[in-house]
């Protein structure tokens, strides 16, 4: 009997060496092919950090995900075409320790400054001069997000359609110039209904925090600008405060259909480029 008990351990130990030699071997072998030599050799050329979403009281600005090369499947994918290819690497997600990802109860005031982008958004009360709008963006190939009241859904769901069709994204207003628990859920529904976008963000021109409460319980953030355009001039405006990753929130007016060619203009010059609002609050670093 106890010699049986013997004869079995052994064995197991056998197995169990066997597996675990088996395994350095495979491993050894794949260490020294030169795929996986490429890889390792560029790992960290690609591998990007992650950045903390900075938070300063009740505001917040994104960070940016790290990017790391998952090395394992990177070299499956290369090893079926028998060569090291840039274009087979697969990535994974490193997360930051602070990010938007389950902050909901800060205001969002611009993007991520690493980035020399900015984001446009207009606020629509009504729709005059929209059409007008429309056609400067549209000549100057920049994609927007309009923040559109309630009642302008449903009453210009044809402009809304002309939005859209355009690239443009569209997001919540309130309904009735205010955010209200359950009118916030109608309008959203419009809007995922009718829209590109998930209506994921909801907009303040100066601090409400009933607003933000409201917007948190339905895992929406709330946009608080640093450049925000309700009178005065927009180019004297955005020329004394734009900065890398600023959002820009212009009312939709006769002042900004006047004055946005010159705007656009002058953020051309300055070597600006144009995000679009979900994009620009992105924390994806493996783009």
């Amino acid at each position: 009997m106890l010699k049986k008990v013997l004869q079995t351990i052994g064995l197991l130990l056998l197995c169990s060496f066997s597996f675990f030699y088996t395994d350095r071997v495979v491993t050894v072998v794949k260490n020294q092919d030169p795929i996986m030599i490429k890889i390792n050799e560029y790992k960290d050329f690609y591998n990007i950090e992650s950045v903390d979403a900075i938070i300063n009281d009740k505001e917040i600005i994104p960070g940016i995900n790290g990017c790391k090369i998952n090395i394992d499947k990177s070299y499956s994918n290369m090893k079926r075409v028998g060569s090291y290819n840039p274009n087979m690497i697969e990535y994974q997600e490193i997360k930051p320790e602070l990010s938007l990802s389950k902050t909901y109860d800060k205001y969002i005031i611009k993007g991520n400054s690493n980035k020399n982008k900015v984001a446009i958004i207009f606020k629509v009360n009504n729709i005059n001069n929209l059409v007008e709008i429309r056609s400067i963006l549209k000549e100057k190939q920049i994609k927007a997000a309009f923040f559109i009241d309630g009642k302008d859904i449903e009453n210009n769901v044809n402009s809304i359609y002309h939005l859209i069709n355009e690239g443009h994204e569209i997001y919540n207003l309130g309904y009735d110039n205010r955010y209200e628990k359950d009118m916030l859920r109608w309008t959203n529904n419009m809007i995922d209904s009718i829209a590109n976008n998930k209506s994921k963000y909801c907009l303040v021109l100066t601090e409400n925090q009933n607003t933000v409460d409201i917007c948190s319980k339905e895992k929406m953030h709330t946009i608080k600008s640093d450049i925000i355009i309700n009178y005065g001039s927009p180019f004297s405006i955005v020329r004394n405060k734009i900065e890398k990753g600023s959002i820009i929130v212009f009312d939709v007016n006769s002042i900004t259909k006047n004055e946005l060619i010159g705007v656009i203009t002058f953020l051309n010059k300055k070597g600006y480029t144009y995000n679009i609002l979900s994009n620009h609050l992105n924390e994806k670093g493996c783009q």
